[in-house]
């Protein structure tokens, strides 16, 4: 009898700590359908990935400004609105990021370090994206982009339909091994053979979260997808290291030749990687390097696969950017990309906008606040999680108008632009802790798509209405598109 009174008692403080903790979203609208105990989760238990995507899309549609989502009996905070977006983005106690972040497994690097760890990290990495480097980096840009050429070359016929993904995912690896770490692939299988490992990590890590049991990490360890996870890992880890070996060794030599450019004047001394080998402990170098390959290349691969997607669909677009940079570079002399030169253009960056408007890779950020927070209508403890949509935020037709679910580069013309809630689009994040990279990869993109549309017509059976994204880290469709190229010349 004791046993059964001392338990209820415990039941109902429980109950009690779960509802006042609870209490400060009470006045939020709810995601429904809602039901008693499990709240919001018959939205995730029992759903693929497909069907995740879906609902949760259709959830986060709210037209309130503020909602929850019922993780149980906890309420998780939600918006898509850009005035509380960039409450929480720019509030000094929202820069810690949400524990799913963890599962990652790169605790010491900036994607998923806390916030402690990450301010001075940042700090410290910050010069290396700064524009002299950035613009130093060209021509590597330039480099891998007409590997990509060649490699479309092989299958420009006009007639083959092929997968570009894979060549996308391979010119990212390649690109920011080469850029950000100061190596080299010396064959493309190794680029490629990385680019897929790191991919399926994404996916397993991210597949870990919506299996709620798999949280705890002793019974993570018990599942078969631990081994399955851990071999990946191990195999990545191989390549990484050989990968890091040589960026000691290559530092290590031109700080003996007191070199701060090289020969080439691609690359400064201090890039990313330099500057972690001479300030950072060796956890923090290791969790960053993997922090930089995985951010770099899948979030890369994956945005310019779109890219070349929205490109094939609509051929009136792709037109109107084939001339842009026929103007800027024509074809009858040399091609020399320099940044005066992507500087001009201004349409083909309209549209690199819009298709990272419509189809960012980001769909979602996760924040947990480390003080109250004050959001106007509700004021959030601290330690609470909070969910900023961006892919519904980027669709809101009060912002991008009636038609904000088709593709206009015309979104981004001076005209539209103008009055824009500036945190209405932010592709790469925003705030104090956004994504570091955003100058890097405009630069890149632009070169990216001078080379491929300046030598291909690329077209496409597919339609942007018919894909269908599975629910992961990045956005990703349920099955990669196909495409066609034909020459230009």
């Amino acid at each position: 009898m004791l046993v059964l009174v001392v338990l209820v008692a415990c039941l109902a403080i429980l109950w009690l700590y779960i509802r006042r903790r609870a209490s400060f979203a009470a006045s939020l609208p709810t995601i429904e359908p809602c039901y008693p105990l499990v709240g919001n989760l018959m939205l995730i238990i029992g759903k693929n990935s497909e069907q995740l995507f879906e609902g949760f899309q259709r959830a986060f549609a709210h037209p309130a400004k503020l909602f929850k989502f019922m993780a149980g009996v906890m309420p998780v905070v939600v918006t898509n609105d850009p005035e509380i977006t960039q409450k929480i983005l720019t509030s000094p106690d929202c820069l810690e990021k949400a524990f799913l972040y963890k599962f990652f497994r790169l605790d010491h690097g900036l994607f998923a370090a806390d916030y402690d760890i990450w301010k001075g990290q940042r700090k410290t990495l910050n010069p290396t994206f700064n524009q002299k480097i950035l613009h130093g980096f060209i021509p590597l840009f330039d480099k891998y982009s007409q590997e990509l050429v060649q490699s479309v070359n092989s299958l420009a016929d006009g007639k083959t339909a092929f997968n570009i993904s894979p060549l996308m995912h391979r010119l990212a690896m390649k690109t920011i091994c080469a850029t950000t770490i100061g190596v080299e692939f010396e064959r493309n299988s190794d680029a490629d053979r990385l680019s897929e490992l790191l991919q399926r990590i994404f996916h397993m890590t991210f597949k870990r979260l919506f299996r709620f049991h798999w949280h705890f990490e002793w019974i993570y360890r018990l599942t078969k997808e631990y081994k399955k996870d851990m071999e990946l890992r191990t195999e990545a880890y191989t390549f990484g290291d050989e990968i890091m070996r040589k960026a000691v060794a290559r530092h290590a030599q031109e700080l003996s030749l007191s070199a701060e450019v090289d020969t080439n004047n691609n690359r400064k001394l201090q890039i990313f990687m330099d500057q972690m080998l001479d300030k950072f402990e060796n956890v923090e170098i290791v969790d960053n390097f993997y922090t930089m390959l995985v951010a770099g290349s899948d979030t890369s691969g994956t945005q310019m696969t779109y890219i070349a997607l929205a490109l094939a669909v609509y051929q009136e677009y792709q037109e109107k950017v084939y001339q842009e940079i026929c103007t800027v570079y024509p074809l009858d002399q040399e091609l020399n990309i320099t940044a005066d030169s992507l500087q001009q253009l201004q349409y083909t960056e309209m549209f690199l906008k819009e298709c990272m408007r419509l189809l960012t890779v980001g769909p979602a950020l996760v924040r947990k606040n480390l003080a109250t927070v004050d959001l106007g209508d509700i004021k959030v403890p601290p330690g609470n999680t909070l969910i900023l949509s961006v892919y519904n935020l980027h669709r809101r037709k009060d912002i991008w108008g009636p038609n904000a679910d088709q593709f206009d580069p015309e979104n981004f013309s001076p005209e539209r632009s103008a009055g824009r809630h500036p945190y209405a689009f932010i592709p790469f994040s925003a705030g104090n802790r956004n994504c570091p990279g955003n100058r890097y990869a405009m630069i890149n993109m632009k070169t990216i798509l001078v080379h491929l549309v300046r030598n291909f017509k690329l077209t496409t059976d597919w339609r942007l209405e018919d894909l269908r994204f599975r629910f992961e880290a990045l956005l990703k469709t349920k099955s990669d598109p196909e495409f066609r190229a034909e020459r230009r010349n």
